[in-house]
Parts: C-alpha cells; structure tokens; sequence
C-alpha cells in the first residue's frame, strides 16, 4: 500500500523522443504544473533505457516512433507510459501498445493562440495525473503481467476526456416534446455534456430515451448511479428519484444519487441537478428550465447564476404551462428568456467554439436576444 507521503509527492517524468516543437511544447505544460517534476529528457532509445534504469521515473512519455522500444522499455519501466501519437487509428495503437504499459495517448499541441489551446493543456495534465492510479497498480506488485495488464485497461476503459461544460434540459408538463425539439437541432461534435430531466415515472423513462433517440444525430443514454458525464453525450436521469451531478471540470463528471433534500417534491429534483450542476462545472454550467407546472428550477437556477453559469428559461407563448419558467424568471435567476425554437439555436451559439460562456448580463435583469 502507498504511504501518504508517496501519494503527495510530486510526480516524476521522463520525456522520451518528440519532436522537437512538440517536446517543448510538453515541457511548458508540465513545468507549468507544481505536482509534476520533469527529471531528464533523453536523446534516442538506449539512452531512454538508460535514464529509466537510473532515474526509476513514475512516468515515462515517449514519441510513437519508440514504440519499437517499448517493450526493452517495459522491461526495465514497470510504471505507466505515455504516449505521443499523431495516428488517425489511435485505438487500436493503444490497443495494441497496451501490454507494453502504454494506458493512453496524447495528440500535437494548437498554438497559444487557438482556441483549443486551453482545452488541449488541461487534457494534457489530466492524462499526466491519471497516471498515478495507473502507477498503483504496479508498486509493489510481484511480476504478475496478464494482471497489470487487466489492472491498465480497466483503467483506461474509464479514461474518457471529460466534457467543457455542461447543459441541464429540465422541464414538467410539455417538457418531454420541448426537449426533443430542442435535441433534435443541436449541433453534431458538441463537446459539453447534456443531461435532461422531466418529471416523470420511473417507468416513462425508457420511453423518452427512445423518443429522443430518434430525434437527434447525438447519442442519448437512460442515466445511472455512476454514468460518466461525457462530450456530446445525452444522459436522461430516470424519473421517480433525485440525482445530483458529481466530480469537477476539468475533471471527470458523473451521475449520482441525490444526497441532498430536494426543495420541492417533483422527481426528479430540477433545482438539485441545476444546483449540482454549478459547483462541478461552475460559469461552464447552461441550464434550462422548460415549460411545467410548479416552481421547481428556481431554486437550482439561482446557484446556476451565483457560481457564474447562464440560465435560459422558456417565454409564455411557447410553454404548455408556464409555472416553472415563470418561477425563475420573477426570482430574477433568468439570463434569457426565449421561445423553444430559439433555445436549440443559443445553446448551439454559446458552445460553437467552447469559449467561456460570455455575453449575458449576469444582472438580474431579463434579456430577450442573444449574441451569435
């Protein structure tokens, strides 16, 4: 078992061959980063060896053109391996390189100036910190390699990028077609996670799934204790419980019994997801609150906008019933109100380039336009 003080401190890397713009490009991620302490950068395959022998790294990272080394590395390396890769068929190389060590891989680096260049570094340092999990299940170890293996994929079968911000759809009477209309024009490629939630039965669940299924090009999931929050994905919470939104960006985030008292009594809880939705994922949270009957969303929506997010509530004219809406919109937690057909197209506008959610007045007052 790993003392305390192994866990803390900081991890130790050794860069392998990249090319150059790339190594250095990695090098500024990591120094950049206090938990991490880049310890040699080597120079062609013996030396790679070499360095790993003396240094006893946790992490190695290393160019896809020593994969040719990587099992000379493996045998000296009993740690995780990262790999830099500019393959189309990534999964299968991981696949492939998995019994080596390797337990995922990283692409080029945009310029500072893209706008991906944020997102892309971030991801960079989530896969350096994963390592640790994957560097518990060698220390210590006998030399037991089918069950390091096994250990290495199982992690990294979880592995997957978390998303750049997340969307609530939450709504009562109506809200099951407002939703479709809404899913079924979202934008293909969208890199924030969806949840939708409408007061439902248990049992009425698997129906939405398969309503909006057939409506949106995106892929559409019934939601569990644990379901990963994941780009592009649509995840419906059953109905009949609460559910909460657990993790943190630009961590993982994932789906989990509600262990909060649900302000209202519809199931599920509109305000705890919304309210779960701003601690994990902060001024990258969008909620909308959709036609129903009641005041739930008011409540989740008032966190939404202390912790920076935008919320989007459903006008008059385009809602079966108004309550809930209009709850928010009286409380003074809207940022915008706008008719269903026009909610698809600000959301698209808001995450078309996966820049920080900007342009709406965080004031109390109600605007009925938005900026493309």
């Amino acid at each position: 078992m790993l003392s305390s003080a192994v866990v803390h401190a900081p991890l130790t890397i050794l860069l392998g061959d990249m090319p150059g713009l790339v190594r250095l490009a990695v090098s500024k991620v990591l120094r950049s980063d206090k938990d991490v302490r880049i310890v040699a950068s080597t120079s062609g395959a013996e030396d790679l060896l070499a360095q790993t022998r003396t240094l006893r790294p946790d992490l190695v990272i290393v160019g896809e053109q020593a994969a040719a080394v990587l099992e000379k590395l493996a045998a000296c390396h009993r740690g995780p391996v990262l790999l830099y890769s500019t393959q189309e068929r990534r999964t299968s190389l991981l696949r492939e390189s998995t019994k080596w060590g390797v337990y995922d891989l990283f692409g080029p680096m945009p310029a500072l100036s893209h706008p991906d260049h944020a997102f892309v570094r971030r991801e960079l340092l989530r896969k350096v910190h994963r390592s640790r999990r994957v560097l518990t299940t060698y220390v210590g170890r006998t030399a037991n390699k089918p069950e390091a293996g096994a250990e290495v994929l199982a992690i990294r079968r979880t592995n997957v990028a978390p998303p750049r911000g997340l969307i609530v759809l939450g709504g009562s009477t109506g809200g099951a077609a407002a939703v479709e209309q809404i899913v079924r024009q979202l934008q293909p490629g969208l890199r924030h996670a969806i949840v939708v939630a409408v007061h439902l039965p248990a049992s009425f669940t698997p129906l939405l799934v398969e309503r909006l299924r057939k409506a949106s090009a995106l892929p559409v999931i019934a939601g569990m204790a644990g379901t990963r929050l994941e780009p592009g994905k649509i995840v419906v919470v059953p109905g009949g419980c609460h559910w909460m939104i657990k993790g943190s960006l630009p961590q993982q985030l994932w789906l989990a019994p509600a262990t909060e008292k649900a302000p209202a009594l519809d199931e599920p809880s509109i305000d705890l997801l919304l309210s779960s939705a701003a601690r994990a994922a902060g001024r990258h949270t969008l909620g909308v609150v959709l036609t129903g009957l009641g005041k739930d969303g008011t409540v989740g929506a008032q966190v939404v906008r202390q912790l920076g997010g935008i919320i989007v509530a459903q006008d008059e004219q385009s809602s079966a019933v108004f309550g809930m809406p209009k709850s928010v919109i009286r409380a003074g937690h809207a940022s915008v109100v706008l008719s269903l057909p026009e909610v698809p197209r600000f959301i698209n506008a808001q995450t078309q380039l996966m820049r920080p959610w900007p342009l709406v007045s965080r004031s109390n007052s109600v605007s009925r336009s938005y900026t493309r």
